[in-house]
């Protein structure tokens, strides 16, 4: 018994979903190929995907900052 096959949920879009690489983390949604990127369907959590990166890259930037010694 087959189950039914996912849709992409992008607007006018009739392809098949892709496993995996198509689900979407942050609003939820089963794309093709041409829009599993958050840029690409118009993701509701795109700004949120971006300050958790820009925040993650900022304390991987600080952590790796190099110290100066002075008087040496």
């Amino acid at each position: 018994m087959a189950g039914k096959r996912l849709r992409c949920n992008a607007k006018e879009c009739r392809e098949p979903a892709q496993r995996i690489v198509g689900d979407c983390g942050f609003c939820n949604g089963h794309f093709c190929g041409k829009h599993r990127l958050l840029e690409d369907h118009k993701c509701s959590g795109l700004e949120d995907c971006k300050k958790q990166s820009h925040e993650r890259n900022a304390a991987q930037l600080e952590s790796e900052r190099t110290q100066v010694i002075r008087g040496v």
